[in-house]
């Protein structure tokens, strides 16, 4: 395996971090008798050739040599591989963060285009990988597939066989979730929805439904419901392409009209108190989209009801003030980017 690696002029190709010259080794890592070692070489590769998520040109001469390596069976780690090549196709790809590839358009970046024809050549080992005994490979493979939509004809069949031999929660959720990106009206999605045991998979599959452009009351209420919940959390805890639980899902809503959003005001502000750090963003940042209608506020503008509950739950809340985003977005909707300052906002009169 890799025979072609030193073919690649590396001097000429750079990374986050300069010219690629290490990526060889780095790749070679991989194949490590030792599992530290492919440990190793898997957070370099994820830290040069996917620093914050951004694909460069490094990220694009590598990817054939991930596919060489997910398509043979001696790969140790393939799981790990998977991801990699997954998130070199699609960037960081969660329930809340859409897949950022080569999309057909014509302004498509030649980095992204090159990546996905590279790695749409994993896609009939990937297939056979679905029935996969070993449950991370198997959510691997399908987490990879879910970002192959030019190939999605051959790739739902596949995925309702598995889902007719029923896979444990976690394959389920992964099902729900490539299904949601590459066939969201599909109604094996609407059954997992409605029927699904497990109430992590139903919200993966609401989620997927919402997609549709079409966002069903239901599927709306499950996620709702799923935000208020205080077990969503540990529920969702190292659950298939979730990132931050309950805050993920916050960040849903940020892609559906602000109008459909406007019940979820109230079980936003509850559930705020419940997160830190980051999450606490996932739900700071639906609670200004869906009450500003997404837009800034106006210079003269008297906050509404709906704003003052939003503004009000941000304010209450100590841990948001300690995350340096926070500033960003507050700025974004021309707001009080301090504490203070929007207390003082809050504290004067309606005209």
């Amino acid at each position: 395996m890799l025979e072609r690696l030193d073919t690649v002029d590396w001097t000429a190709v750079h990374h986050a971090y300069g010219p690629a010259t290490d990526t060889p080794d780095a790749l070679r890592g991989l194949l490590d008798s030792d599992p530290e070692q492919r440990q190793r070489a898997g957070r370099q590769l994820w830290g040069t050739l996917l620093d914050d998520s951004l694909r460069n040109y490094a990220t694009a001469a590598a990817a054939p040599f991930l596919v060489e390596l997910v398509v043979d069976a001696r790969t140790p780690d393939r799981a790990q591989v998977l991801d990699l090549l997954t998130c070199s196709v699609a960037g960081t790809f969660s329930v809340a963060s859409p897949p950022l590839l080569d999309d057909g358009g014509p302004d498509v970046h030649p980095i992204l285009r090159d990546i996905y024809q590279a790695a749409e050549v994993a896609v009939p080992t990937c297939l056979q990988l679905v029935e996969a005994s070993d449950e991370r490979l198997c959510i691997a493979a399908i987490y990879f597939l879910a970002t192959m939509w030019r190939r999605a004809d051959e790739i739902v069949p596949a995925l309702h066989a598995r889902l007719s031999r029923a896979p444990t929660r976690a394959v389920r959720g992964i099902l729900a979730f490539a299904l949601g990106h590459l066939r969201p009206a599909d109604p094996e999605l609407a059954r997992l929805h409605a029927d699904d045991p497990d109430p992590a998979v139903r919200v993966v599959a609401a989620v997927g439904l919402l997609r549709a452009g079409d966002p069903s009351e239901l599927a709306l209420g499950t996620l709702i419901a799923a935000i208020a919940d205080p077990d969503t959390q540990s529920a969702l805890q190292g659950f298939p392409a979730f990132e931050l639980g309950v805050a993920d899902l916050g960040r849903v809503l940020c892609g559906l009209p602000p109008r459909l959003g406007a019940r979820a005001v109230p079980t936003l502000c509850a559930a705020l108190p419940r997160t830190e750090g980051f999450a606490s963003l996932g739900l700071a940042q639906p609670l200004l989209y869906i009450t500003f209608a997404g837009e800034p506020m106006p210079d003269a503008h008297v906050l509404t009801p709906e704003q003052r509950q939003a503004l009000g739950a941000m304010l209450e809340h100590p841990g948001l003030w300690h995350v340096g985003d926070r500033h960003f977005l507050l700025r974004d909707y021309r707001l009080p980017t301090t504490r203070t300052e929007l207390a003082a906002l809050l504290a004067a009169p309606q005209s």
